[in-house]
C-alpha cells in the first residue's frame, strides 16, 4: 500500500481524537474552572484529604491533592495537577504518585455540562476518565473511572471549601404574578338593592423584581433566602355600600382596578430533598409596605389623598406567608445557578381601611380584605458572573 494511503488512513484514525479535543467556548469554560481556586477538604478516618488549587494566569491553574496523616498531622502529596487552556483545548495534567514514572498524564476536556467537567485519556489504564463537578461555591465532587484487569473501577471524592463561611449567593430575581383581593366576613350593605353588596374581585397580571441573598447551610440540604424586592400587585374590585352616622349618609361605590407597588422583605427557608439536587421546597414569612396605589375606574366618593388615592382604601402594611418550590435550570453555557420558581403568596393582614368605617354594628361589618396570588420567576447568582 502506498505511503500516501497509509498517511490518509492514519489521519482518519486520529481525526476523532482531534475533534474530541476541540470544544466550543473553551475560554468561557476555563473561566468557570477558575472557581476551583482555594482549599477543599474531605474528612476521613485515616486522615483528611485536601485539594489546593491556585490561579497562575488566565490560562493556567495548578493544584495539589494531599492526605493529612491522622497520627502525626504531616501531609503527603498524592497527586500534582495542572489545568491548561491552549487555543480551544483544555487539558488536565496529573502526576500521580507511583504512576507513569511520576511524569504528567494528560486528560483532555471532552464535555462540559450540568453534570460537570469531563476529562478523558482512553490510552491510560486507571484512571481513564476524571470528572470535576462544582456544586455552587461550597462543594466539589471528583469522580474517576478506569480499568483494573477486566474490571471497571470507580472512585468518588466529595470536598467542601475550607476557610470560608457558609456559602452565599447574591441573586437577581424577576418574574410575573397574578394577585387578587380576598374578601371574607360580613360587609355593610347598600340601600340600593340593585347594587352588588359584598366585594366581587378578579385577579390581574403583575410583575416583580428584587434581590435574593441565599445562605447555603452545611451539607447542601437547607438554605435561607433573604429577599428584598418590589412587587406590582394588580387586582380588580367591585362593591357598594351605605354608611349612616349622626350627621350624614354616605354611599360608597367601587368598580376599580388597583395598581399597587409593594416593597417586600422575606426570610424564606429552602429545603433540598436531595443533596444539592435541582428541586427544592420553600416556605416562610414576608412583610410588605405599600408604596403606591393607583386606581382607575368608578370611585364614589372620589379620592382625597394625594399619595394613596381611593380614600385610603388599603392599609399600608401587610404580613403573610410565601410557600412554593424552585427548580434549578440554568440558561446559557455559563452556570450561574439559574432557578425557576413558583410560589403562592397568602396575605394574613386585614388591609381593610374602608369597609369598616363608622359601623354601628360590628357583627354585620366585620369584613376583612387581604391579598393573595401566585408568582412565577427566574433568578440567577450574580456572584457567578
Amino acid at each position: 500500500m502506498p505511503f500516501r494511503q497509509y498517511g490518509l488512513i492514519g489521519a482518519l484514525l486520529l481525526l476523532p481524537v482531534f475533534l474530541m479535543a476541540q470544544i466550543e467556548d473553551a475560554d468561557l469554560i476555563f473561566r468557570e474552572l477558575r472557581a476551583l481556586d482555594g482549599v477543599w477538604f474531605m474528612p476521613q478516618d485515616r486522615g483528611d484529604r485536601l485539594q489546593i488549587w491556585s490561579i497562575q494566569n488566565d490560562s493556567t491553574l495548578t493544584g495539589r491533592h494531599l492526605r493529612i496523616r491522622a497520627e502525626t498531622g504531616d501531609s503527603v502529596t498524592l497527586e500534582t495537577m495542572r489545568l491548561e487552556l491552549r487555543g480551544q483545548v483544555i487539558t488536565y495534567y496529573s502526576i500521580i504518585r507511583g504512576q507513569n514514572d511520576d511524569k504528567p498524564l494528560p486528560f483532555e476536556l471532552t464535555l462540559a455540562d450540568y453534570e460537570g467537567y469531563h476529562f478523558e485519556n482512553p490510552q491510560h489504564t486507571n484512571p481513564q476518565k476524571i470528572r470535576y463537578r462544582l456544586l455552587g461555591n461550597r462543594e466539589l465532587q471528583v469522580n474517576t473511572e478506569g480499568k483494573r484487569g477486566n474490571r471497571t473501577v470507580t472512585d468518588e471524592y466529595i470536598f467542601e471549601r475550607e476557610f470560608t463561611p457558609a456559602g452565599m449567593e447574591f441573586r437577581i430575581r424577576g418574574g410575573i404574578n397574578m394577585f387578587t383581593i380576598r374578601a371574607t366576613g360580613n360587609f355593610p350593605s347598600s340601600n340600593d338593592p340593585a347594587i352588588v353588596k359584598n366585594p366581587q374581585t378578579d385577579p390581574r397580571l403583575g410583575w416583580e423584581l428584587g434581590t435574593q441573598f441565599r445562605f447555603k447551610g452545611q451539607g447542601g440540604f437547607i438554605s435561607l433566602n433573604v429577599e428584598v424586592g418590589l412587587m406590582g400587585k394588580f387586582s380588580h374590585a367591585k362593591s357598594a355600600f351605605t354608611v349612616i352616622d349622626d350627621t350624614m349618609v354616605i354611599d360608597y361605590v367601587r368598580n376599580v382596578n388597583y395598581r399597587q407597588t409593594w416593597l417586600t422583605v422575606a426570610a424564606v427557608p429552602e429545603i433540598n430533598l436531595k443533596r444539592d439536587g435541582r428541586f427544592t421546597l420553600l416556605a416562610g414569612p414576608y412583610f410588605s409596605r405599600l408604596l403606591f396605589n393607583k386606581v382607575s375606574g368608578e370611585e364614589k366618593p372620589g379620592g382625597d389623598n394625594k399619595l394613596f388615592d381611593a380614600n385610603n382604601d388599603f392599609k399600608k402594611n401587610d404580613i403573610g406567608i410565601i410557600a412554593g418550590f424552585q427548580y434549578r435550570w440554568n440558561i446559557g453555557r455559563s452556570d450561574l445557578g439559574g432557578t425557576f420558581g413558583l410560589r403562592a403568596n397568602l396575605g394574613l393582614s386585614d388591609l381593610d381601611a374602608l369597609y369598616n368605617r363608622d359601623c354601628n354594628d360590628p357583627a354585620f361589618c366585620n369584613g376583612r380584605i387581604s391579598l393573595q396570588g401566585i408568582s412565577l420567576y427566574y433568578s440567577f447568582n450574580l456572584l457567578g458572573l
